[in-house]
């Protein structure tokens, strides 16, 4: 999940300057053609999440095994996404999300065809090596094809594909799955896979890439003040936000009394919400207030989220409210943290995501296990008390960012 709006890419002395943004219309179609792709690599993921019962008996292994496909697969992203970014630096932009794209049809179609446990896993872990790839270069892309004035506003539409497969793609994922079998959600995956690859084929330029390092390099990124914080605020915050949302199901069911057949409407929503909140950090960050400010504000509104819904009980209409609000505060925090990324080091933008994406990635698997833990010693209660308490410690590091050197 994972796995996230910029500002004009300054060029690097050290390679070609990008090409000039192309005609509005055109670029803006192949924003809309990157956003299916993320639409699509993020469904990919997380589809296993709706289809357990049906790929366990599939493949006669427990439920939870086949949830390592999930929990494996974003590890493998996270970790392998500065190595793999750092490997690829020299080649075009565009090219490049045309190979990860096509690794997605062949993974999805491979998948499908599992016959085996074994099969699966390793389909998913290939599959899962490209994918942090993906998260390093998208939205260095999206603002490569609009004017300067929009590149937050592109980054904005191309994460909004992330919750859009949340609210739409897993649930008729899971469905489609419910109805014939859970291959032939994968094998839906492997052509929505192939139209974002023909789609992209279609629209996207020349991207000649710029601003990449050798792996060596990545270290010296992190002396960049801001960029440090980035890093550790993102870790700080999604730990905070998988903790209590990987079990937010039994928290409804049993502190807030929610009826079990409308859990799936209320996730629905927070899915809803967390497009709307896309949007609203590209609106809001493309005006030009202080990203410091933006960020701290997001975390708090996160954070505060968490504690009313908690606070909140069994008075349902108000931990509806709160859930939502939660919803909206987090989906917009990868905007606004992918833009402190970009600001913090522009000059090695990609390099900068890699180590963004590690955190992320790494950080939901973290965040998961926190959460378990927490479920395990005390109940749904002190789950949401654990997401609280990163959310507060993520404010407490945001505060050492640099105001300006985000300010821009």
């Amino acid at each position: 999940m994972a796995p996230t709006g910029q500002q004009q890419p300054p060029q690097s002395a050290a390679t070609a300057p990008a090409a000039p943004p192309p005609a509005s219309a055109r670029g803006w179609l192949a924003v809309l053609a990157v956003t299916f792709g993320v639409f699509t690599v993020t469904a990919t993921e997380t589809m296993p999440i709706g289809l357990l019962p049906q790929m366990a008996a599939g493949s006669r292994v427990s439920e939870g095994t086949v949830g390592l496909t999930v929990t494996l697969y974003g590890l493998f992203a996270g970790v392998l996404a500065p190595v793999l970014t750092a490997a690829t630096r020299r080649l075009d932009r565009g090219r490049l999300l045309l190979l990860i794209l096509a690794v997605f049809v062949a993974g999805n179609a491979a998948t499908a065809m599992a016959t085996n446990y074994l099969w699966l896993m390793l389909v998913r872990l290939l599959v899962g090596c490209i994918h942090g790839v993906l998260w390093a270069i998208v939205a260095s892309v999206a603002v490569r094809l609009v004017p300067p004035a929009r590149s937050v506003r592109a980054t904005a539409v191309v994460f909004s594909g992330i919750s859009l497969a949340t609210v739409l793609g897993v649930p008729l994922g899971t469905m489609v799955g419910q109805w014939l079998d859970w291959r032939a959600a994968f094998w839906a995956l492997a052509a929505c896979s192939a139209v974002a690859l023909t789609a992209t084929a279609l629209l996207m330029p020349p991207m000649p890439p710029h601003g990449g390092v050798h792996l060596s390099e990545l270290p010296r990124l992190l002396r960049a003040g801001n960029l440090r914080t980035a890093v550790a605020v993102t870790a700080t915050v999604v730990i905070g936000h998988y903790a209590a949302y990987t079990y937010i199901t039994p928290f409804l069911l049993r502190n807030v009394g929610i009826p079990s057949d409308l859990v799936g409407v209320l996730l629905l929503g927070f899915g809803a919400a967390g497009v709307v909140g896309n949007f609203l950090a590209g609106a809001v960050i493309g005006r030009g207030p202080a990203l410091r400010t933006v960020v701290l504000g997001l975390i708090a509104g996160t954070g505060a989220s968490m504690a009313l819904l908690l606070a909140a009980g069994a008075w349902r209409p108000a931990a509806i409210m709160f859930l939502l609000g939660w919803g909206l505060a987090y989906s917009a925090l990868p905007v606004a943290l992918q833009t402190l990324v970009f600001r913090s080091v522009p000059r090695a933008r990609e390099a900068a995501t890699s180590l963004y994406v590690l955190s992320f990635n790494v950080s939901i698997s973290l965040g998961a296990l926190c959460g378990s833990l927490a479920l395990d010693h005390s109940g749904p209660s002190l789950v949401m008390v654990t997401g609280l308490g990163f959310c507060a410690a993520a404010f407490l590091i945001a505060t050492r960012l640099r105001p300006e050197r985000t300010a821009r």
